[in-house]
């Protein structure tokens, strides 16, 4: 298949030109009941249900308590009583509040911008009010660590943006765009241990990835292809034109390459029967094991057949690309590569940054047919559009 990237580019400039505020909520999977907000750097303005009641500087802090007349705010001084909603809002662009879950006490985050506050289900709502780079920064952070290189940070910040504008809509229903857990990106708060992820997404502020059909794509990614990648028909059961197979020499010999696991014989062929193979009672066992030269989508055996990705989970394999050897009773299980092998390699594209490909070569490699190309070029019909009013 022909391959193309088309590099769609307008004048790109500082965090100013494209800030916008994300809504995400935070402590996704928790009921928090209280907790310490503190202030610590610029300047905010606490606003209960609409109305100002202070300003805090750095060294501020601010009790939230979940009541059965709403959320009971206080400072160090004052009880302001209870509210339905509250807003910590940013005055500087360098206001960062930390947060701190007490029921159930959770790990204490630091973010950047601003904090909303509402009652949800007798519970609080914690909801991080964020610039959308920062934001990816916080993302970059969480998900891939701060020690890589600033083209495989491009390359994946370009993904976690396109990810992000492609489900804006995704909590809509919550009153915020993203949960802060792995069910859309993992965000734990303000990116703090390389100042080079916020540099690098500035450096290309606005980048999404587009079909021909100028529709965001669906950006996925995974560990490490074992040296190939697979079409996303292969696990999804979908045809996607951008995502295809490709041989990938980059994602050999990295830490995630090669995996091993040994399972019973008798288990082994039981499972096939189980699974409807019934050609394994008359086919000699020396060969009802799997060889993978190159991903394959399906084991056959005979007329019978079962998706390598069904293998793959039910026996709780690193990845679907694997052979399989007699070793006695055992089967001896020699794999390649983690995750489910499509779209973009992670240590594959750590290691083409390493050989000093660009962020445009790393994505050009893994994707196939697609724009690289300034979000706000996109026809409106492929943006989603959300409007949280609080």
């Amino acid at each position: 298949m022909r391959r193309i990237f088309t590099l769609i580019w307008i004048a790109i400039g500082w965090i100013g030109v494209n800030a916008q505020p994300v809504s995400v909520g935070l402590f996704h999977n928790q009921l928090v009941n209280a907790a310490v907000v503190y202030c610590m750097e610029g300047s905010y303005q606490l606003l209960v249900d609409g109305s100002e009641v202070t300003r805090m500087d750095a060294g501020g802090v601010l009790y939230l308590t979940q009541e059965k007349n709403g959320v009971k705010v206080l400072d160090a001084s004052t009880d302001f009583g209870h509210a339905s909603l509250i807003e910590f809002n940013a005055l500087t662009l360098e206001s960062v509040f930390q947060i701190r879950p007490m029921d159930p006490e959770l790990e204490t985050r630091p973010y950047d911008d601003d904090l909303v506050v509402f009652t949800s289900d007798s519970c609080m709502t914690l909801v991080n009010r964020v610039d959308f780079d920062k934001y990816l920064a916080g993302v970059v952070e969480s998900e891939v660590g701060p020690k890589a290189e600033t083209e495989f940070y491009k390359a994946q910040s370009i993904l976690f943006r396109t990810f992000a504008m492609k489900n804006l809509d995704r909590h809509q229903d919550e009153r915020y765009s993203l949960c802060d857990g792995i069910h859309c990106q993992s965000y734990h708060g303000k990116s703090r241990m390389n100042p080079m992820i916020l540099e690098s997404i500035l450096e290309t502020t606005g980048l999404v990835l587009a079909d021909f059909n100028y529709k965001l794509i669906s950006a996925v990614y995974h560990t490490n292809s074992g040296g190939q990648t697979q079409r996303a028909s292969s696990v999804w059961m979908n045809e996607v034109d951008y995502l295809q197979s490709v041989v990938d020499p980059y994602s050999l010999h990295q830490p995630h390459a090669k995996w091993r696991d040994t399972i019973s014989f008798e288990d082994w062929k039981n499972y096939l029967l189980d699974n409807g193979m019934k050609s394994v009672t008359k086919i000699p066992e020396e060969i009802i094991y799997v060889e993978q030269m190159r991903r394959r989508e399906n084991f056959i055996l005979d007329k019978d057949s079962i998706r390598m990705t069904k293998i793959s989970e039910d026996w709780g394999f690193e990845s679907s690309f694997f052979d399989m050897f007699p070793d006695g009773d055992s089967v001896l299980v020699w794999g390649k590569g983690y995750g489910h092998g499509v779209g973009m390699s992670q240590e594959g594209a750590l290691k083409m940054a390493r050989d000093f490909f660009s962020y445009q070569d790393i994505l050009q490699f893994y994707f196939f047919d697609v724009r690289l190309m300034d979000f706000r070029d996109l026809p409106a019909s492929s943006i989603t559009q959300v409007d949280f009013k609080y």
